[in-house]
């Protein structure tokens, strides 16, 4: 009688336990425990997994934030630095031609006292472009301070300048080729015979528009008094070739008929 009043009790307490334990019995209350608490479980895991993608979206938004406002600073600073860039090309510029302009408008100038002010002032401007400004402009102000320095009898300062442009790896290679050309030409008096004729060899050899200069220059060297029989006959063959060549300039094949004609070569 006690166990049945106890029993009744313990239901009265949970009204929905009796009806459970007939439904599932002993062990299908385990099995119905563990289903719920494995729902429990892969709910809470996806509301974890949810709560992790929602937290890596955001440091991912923010490192997209952070690399777009890099990206746009890298830009803005690419595109001032080319602004910058052309900014000081063309004032560079602007400062050759009107050096160019003034020197030209005085005149050649020049003596043997040395230049004259107008010349100086050219001076001054090409020799700080010459250093200072862009490949370009750099070349042909190089160019303008060789020859300046060469009519002021400075034939050193003019091999310098002539000798940096022949070096300088950004520079146009006809433009290379031409300074070389002109230390070459300039220093035939006083530079070895040897050097002079591997340089000028070099040239000739090239497709570039100087190669008939650079015969030239053979030519010269092979017409020296104190030349043999084989370099004059190159001399010869040379002045030959350069008087009919189509690519030679008009004055190169003038002066090769001028000199054939002198030694009786003509024709």
């Amino acid at each position: 009688m006690d166990q049945d009043r106890s029993s009744s009790a313990a239901v009265e307490r949970c009204p929905f336990a009796a009806h459970r334990e007939h439904l599932y019995g002993h062990a299908g209350l385990s099995r119905e425990r563990k289903r719920v608490a494995d729902d429990i479980f892969s709910q809470a895991q996806s509301e974890l997994r949810a709560q992790q993608m929602r937290a890596m979206a955001r440091r991912y938004a923010a490192t997209a934030i952070g690399l777009a406002v890099v990206v746009g600073a890298g830009i803005g600073i690419w595109q001032w630095r080319v602004h910058d860039r052309l900014q000081v090309e063309a004032a560079a510029s602007s400062r050759y031609f009107e050096a160019v302009h003034r020197l030209e408008a005085a005149g050649p100038g020049g003596s043997s006292k040395g230049l004259t002010t107008a010349q100086r002032d050219a001076e001054t401007v090409f020799a700080d472009l010459a250093v200072h400004a862009s490949s370009d402009i750099r070349d042909y102000a190089g160019l303008r301070l060789a020859a300046l320095r060469l009519a002021d009898h400075d034939a050193a300062g003019a091999q310098h300048a002539w000798s940096a442009i022949a070096h300088d790896a950004d520079a146009d290679p006809d433009l290379r080729a031409l300074a070389r050309l002109l230390g070459l030409n300039a220093s035939m008096e006083t530079a070895d015979p040897a050097t002079l004729r591997a340089g000028y060899a070099d040239l000739a050899s090239s497709a570039g528009p100087w190669r008939a200069l650079a015969q030239e220059g053979l030519i010269a060297l092979d017409l020296r008094a104190d030349a043999n029989a084989a370099q004059q006959a190159e001399a010869r063959r040379l002045l030959t070739h350069l008087s009919t060549a189509a690519d030679a300039p008009d004055g190169a094949r003038q002066r090769a008929n001028a000199l054939l004609q002198t030694y009786g070569g003509a024709g």
